[in-house]
């Protein structure tokens, strides 16, 4: 029923002209729902964002990333995303990727499985949402905020505990505010990220100090085994 209404909700304002009436959670299940195939290329999603730009870029790849998964799964996202903010730190019109990432493409089924699931938290970020303190998401603003999601990103790329959905959390957060124009959410998250920084840095440190060593001296151990069975 739940999906039902929220199906609804897309489709009473699912016009283009509405689009700046209409929220970023709305926008994103509309743009799934009204693809016309079974799957959808990241060209098509880079196409259907229209005046969004690159928040709508970050967002398409933060919310994967911010859902919790195995090892190394954040750093399929990682490439993508910091190929985005550093076009948004050289001021580029609109995000671009190589032809062999835009045509990658996701079924559409999943695609939406994924959007709904972030959707709860999406609206509940919309709820504090306005437009306010342009200066935090323009001109330098802008380049920035651009600057800080590279970070992310890059954390986001490393292997390690806390390195995928820390950071993945932190631009998803970013990413609606720049779409909303809210400088003040763009702020918080600002300080939000450096605290999902300092986590995931962490998480990196004890994964080379800790965890490295530990399956060295555990393959090491195996293979002595291994040897004075057979030696």
């Amino acid at each position: 029923m739940a999906e039902e209404d929220q199906s609804l909700e897309v489709a009473e304002g699912s016009g283009k002209a509405d689009d700046d009436h209409r929220s970023t959670s709305q926008i994103l299940l509309a743009l799934v729902q009204d693809h016309g195939h079974e799957r959808i290329s990241v060209r098509d999603l880079l196409e259907g964002l229209g005046e969004r730009g690159f928040g709508f870029a970050f967002l398409m790849f933060a919310i994967p990333a911010a859902m919790p998964g195995p090892p190394g799964f954040g750093s399929l996202f990682g490439i993508p995303l910091m190929m985005f903010a550093g076009q948004m730190v050289m001021r580029m019109p609109s995000p671009w990727l190589p032809a062999f990432i835009a045509d990658r493409s996701f079924a559409r089924s999943d695609l939406e499985k994924i959007v709904r699931m972030a959707l709860p938290y999406m609206q509940w970020v919309e709820r504090l949402c306005k437009p306010r303190l342009d200066f935090a998401v323009l001109g330098v603003g802008e380049v920035l905020l651009g600057l800080l999601v590279f970070i992310l990103a890059f954390v986001l790329f490393l292997p390690g505990p806390g390195t995928n959905f820390l950071p993945g959390i932190s631009i998803l957060f970013l990413s609606i505010a720049l779409i909303e124009r809210d400088g003040l959410l763009v702020l918080l998250g600002t300080v939000f990220s450096f605290a999902m920084l300092v986590l995931a840095v962490w998480g990196v440190w004890l994964f080379i100090v800790e965890i490295i060593p530990f399956a060295w001296m555990w393959i090491l151990w195996f293979w002595d085994g291994i040897v004075g069975l057979f030696g």
